[in-house]
């Protein structure tokens, strides 16, 4: 197959042409979105309309279907087609390389272990004073979010595993690790200056400012691991650990599994102390990730030798 990108793109042309791919990807499947919920709950004014009306199962179904269309065209379309026209290979572009599914496990419960500590960061990140428009938008996601997963049926909750956790896990890695970071990385020459600036961005998109500084600090994580181990799946794995917890967790609520307090526990005002040794926990599992994954190209630097 012949390549239109001959050669690498530069790092601020590869930043440019993300965005520009995000553009239209965003332009492309929304109304792509919108004319499939055009079909499913009536005319063109009906597939619109049930997008606010989250208190109906056809609203909340219209929403999850924008919501998977937005992920597709925001970020997984820009990675596929810049990875698609890329000199070196899809594979190659995006980190798609085979790894051990002992470090794929070993990323997931670092996630699992980090969540109690996530929402410590969270709840003190919330005792930020905001501007009221912030915290509308904070109030109204909040709420968007616990309408689409609070559900006690489970093919409803395995489809919001889908719509939330793998399409997000898989198409944002793609685009913010895959594309994002790597450009940053060749443009500063800087693996911490690449790993940091697209944390923030990660971060700073979702709009969701009470949550924003330990998203980024998910967004670092996630960064690091793709660097360590050099496979984009190892982000995701976590990334997907991260958002699954999230629809399970909601899902046992609705069906009085657990008390409502588990989706907040290690929280400043629900055991924090969990979220404290959860921080000790997860730092010590970053770590000996770090260590195992140095030790693993050390051992294939020698044996090239």
């Amino acid at each position: 197959m012949n390549r239109f990108l001959i050669k690498p793109l530069s790092p601020i042309k590869g930043i440019i042409a993300s965005i520009l791919l995000a553009l239209m990807g965003f332009l492309i499947f929304l109304l792509m979105g919108v004319l499939l919920n055009t079909m499913l709950f009536g005319d063109m004014q009906s597939g619109l309309s049930t997008v606010s009306n989250y208190a109906t199962s056809d609203g909340l179904m219209s929403i999850r279907i924008l919501q998977v269309c937005q992920t597709i065209g925001l970020f997984l379309f820009p990675a596929v087609m810049l990875a698609a026209f890329s000199s070196v290979g899809a594979n190659n572009f995006l980190g798609l390389k085979r790894i051990p599914v002992g470090l794929l496990v070993f990323s997931i419960l670092i996630m699992f272990t980090f969540i109690p500590a996530v929402n410590l960061i969270a709840s003190i990140n919330a005792k930020i004073p905001m501007p009221a428009w912030m915290l509308e938008m904070e109030q109204a996601a909040m709420e968007l979010t616990k309408a689409i997963l609070t559900t006690n049926q489970l093919g409803v909750m395995l489809l919001n595993f889908i719509v939330v956790a793998i399409m997000p896990a898989i198409a944002e890695e793609f685009f913010f690790r895959g594309l994002i970071q790597k450009y940053i990385i060749q443009w500063t020459k800087n693996t911490v200056w690449g790993v940091v600036l697209a944390a923030a961005i990660f971060s700073a998109i979702h709009m969701q400012f009470q949550g924003f500084i330990p998203r980024f600090l998910l967004g670092m994580l996630f960064g690091y691991l793709y660097v360590w181990s050099g496979s984009i799946w190892v982000p995701v794995a976590a990334h997907m650990a991260n958002n699954g917890m999230a629809v399970v967790v909601y899902y046992l609520i609705a069906k009085g599994v657990v008390p409502s307090q588990a989706e907040t526990v290690g929280n400043i005002s629900d055991l924090w102390q969990v979220g404290i040794v959860s921080l000790v926990i997860a730092s010590i599992l970053v770590w000996r990730f770090w260590k195992s994954t140095a030790a693993v190209k050390l051992n294939a630097h020698e044996a090239s030798d």
